[in-house]
């Protein structure tokens, strides 16, 4: 997972987030000659956080990157989740020191902003070439190259689109038809709050000083809380059933509306929307599943929301991101010669697919759970909820929460992507991974 010797490759990346990045560290430092295509002028993520869980902490280890980011993280202790109109916790999980013994990874929280410079300036040290301002209007799979909007073409032996969820990359690989996003019934709103304003107040400053993750749970809509930038900030994402531009993550939302969605819920967390005064809001939406991820040629391949966008119910969106860079780079690893890509990029896309559609179908059933309108369901939710939780996560009855699941957390939370996916090469391509 480090560089060595080996056959040299061109390789063209469509997009400059954080699977992009990702991606562009995996491969220039694997000794790829890597250039990144990024339509933005400029980094200017929305101000909000992201979770980092152990399946993507684990690769970001394995790049040298753990000293940077414990100085921008938080390790939060527990994620709680809370009944709506009181705030009462229903279930919880443990992610401080448990998540570390059990897969040798922590869970993190992060300023996206953050995540994304760390991100670039690591591409960049890598040896990856990155050309912000530099949108790409279509790609000829068959070079395959990239054609900007101003028509000059810069071709490579392989192109990754990393373009997000209305990628233009994906043409390039499903010509036949147009893919359109699943646009779900909600929208979220994103707000963040100065610690200084939180900790003023005694009746909220103990969501600061817990720094656990709290998700307020009710019909149609939740409230994902945590702590970022080292307790620095309060970060919230407000899930509820409206309207907003599709596509755009930064479009202005109105603060008292968004009182107004919430104003049923917990006292507390209403007390902590009053001192909001600007807000970000954006649709939310995922893709189906794709019929495959690789063009034609075998030349062009989709990772992260370009192939397999998800709702943010289970904050693997990112990760499994960052996954699919380590898992192509591993892939890359088998390439004698450019003759070899269609296979090894089939090969990928066999071994990646499954487990994103499978978190992506994951994500949808969770955000139907935490969403039930009060009735028996939601009663029967709560009460295996609480059930698990009294019984330190030991339960073979149904879980609802999908983090301390016994089967589902060590399968999402605990995968090694790159002994998975050498593994899987073993048997798919039957011959043995090179010697190191």
């Amino acid at each position: 997972m480090v560089s060595k010797d080996r056959n040299c490759f061109q390789i063209l990346i469509i997009g400059g987030g954080i699977g992009g990045l990702g991606a562009a560290i995996c491969l220039s430092r694997k000794g790829h000659n890597v250039t990144v295509l990024e339509a933005a002028s400029n980094l200017n993520e929305v101000g909000a956080g992201i979770q980092i869980p152990p399946n993507s902490t684990r690769i970001l280890d394995s790049y040298g990157l753990t000293e940077k980011f414990l100085g921008k993280v938080v390790w939060p202790r527990n994620l709680c989740f809370r009944r709506y109109c009181t705030g009462e916790i229903i279930g919880s999980t443990r992610f401080r020191g448990v998540l570390e013994r059990k897969y040798g990874f922590p869970y993190w929280l992060i300023h996206r902003a953050d995540y994304q410079r760390i991100l670039f300036e690591a591409a960049k040290e890598s040896g990856a070439k990155i050309m912000l301002g530099t949108p790409v209007e279509y790609v000829d799979e068959r070079c395959p190259a990239a054609v900007m909007a101003d028509g000059r073409k810069l071709a490579a032996d392989l192109i990754i689109g990393a373009d997000g969820i209305r990628s233009k990359t994906r043409r390039a690989v499903i010509p036949e038809k147009e893919i359109e996003a699943n646009d779900t019934p909600n929208c979220a709103f994103r707000v963040t709050i100065s610690a200084e304003e939180m900790l003023a107040d005694s009746e909220v400053k103990h969501l600061m000083d817990e720094e656990d993750a709290n998700c307020w749970i009710g019909y149609q809509r939740h409230i994902m809380a945590y702590p970022i930038r080292q307790g620095a900030m309060y970060n919230l994402v407000l899930s509820y059933p409206g309207q907003a531009a599709a596509g755009k993550w930064n479009e202005p939302g109105d603060p008292d509306e968004m009182r107004r969605y919430y104003a049923h819920f917990d006292p507390t967390i209403n007390k902590v929307l009053a001192k909001v005064k600007s807000c970000l809001k954006w649709k939310l939406a995922d893709l189906p599943p794709l019929p495959n991820w690789v063009s034609p040629s075998g030349k062009v391949v989709l990772i992260g929301d370009a192939a397999h966008a998800m709702v943010p119910y289970l904050a693997q969106g990112a990760a499994t991101a960052i996954e699919d860079g380590a898992a192509l780079g591993e892939c890359l690893d088998r390439a004698k010669s450019i003759r070899e890509f269609p296979k090894l990029l089939r090969a990928f896309e066999t071994i990646r697919k499954p487990r994103c559609e499978r978190i992506q179908a994951a994500g949808r059933e969770n955000g139907y759970i935490w969403h039930l309108p009060d009735g028996p369901e939601q009663a029967a939710r709560d009460r295996a909820m609480k059930g698990v939780a009294e019984k330190a996560e030991k339960n073979d009855a149904w879980n609802p929460n999908r983090w301390s699941d016994e089967e589902f957390q060590p399968w999402m939370l605990g995968h090694d992507v790159f002994t998975y996916t050498n593994d899987m090469l073993d048997v798919i391509l039957k011959q043995p991974r090179p010697q190191l």
